[in-house]
């Protein structure tokens, strides 16, 4: 643990599992989760714009999940590491005002939904984050369905 980074702990962030199966980020709106060795803590730098909640709904959509099944080294059962020195690379796209705002009410849908039941099937909102995230990659349907085979 870097101490000159202890003061970040208690912002705004993402942060993800070293080793997942899929994407498993999670938003942190006031700052009480820690991160260690195992855990990774993702906050966003100066000047960017984006909501965490938009770049939740990307990084944990599938296609960043291929991305990194085709980047990454698989581990034990097709876990996979999401180090930042792995997900780093991921190119973000630009993201247009309409867009993010229909991210974040999905991700909204979705934290409601799991808030009530943490085993609630949240599919259809996934699947609508996905599509939009294919639209913001201007992905044509033979990529997508390309991806969606991982």
């Amino acid at each position: 643990m870097y101490p000159k980074n202890l003061t970040l702990f208690a912002n705004e962030k993402l942060v993800a599992p070293e080793i997942s199966m899929g994407g498993n980020f999670s938003y942190d709106k006031n700052g009480r989760f820690y991160s260690s060795t195992t855990i990774y803590g993702y906050i966003k730098r100066e000047g960017v714009t984006d909501s965490y909640k938009s770049l939740l709904a990307i990084l944990n959509s599938q296609l960043f999940w291929w991305y990194l099944v085709n980047t990454g080294t698989v581990l034990a059962n097709g876990y996979f590491r999401f180090m930042p020195h792995y997900t780093k690379p991921f190119p973000m796209p630009e993201i247009p005002q309409k867009t993010a705002l229909m991210l974040e009410k999905l991700v909204d849908e979705i934290l409601a939904e799991k808030t009530k039941d943490k085993n609630a099937n949240t599919k259809k909102f996934e699947e609508k984050i996905n599509d939009i995230v294919y639209d913001l990659y201007n992905l044509t349907t033979a990529e997508v369905e390309f991806i969606q085979k991982v």
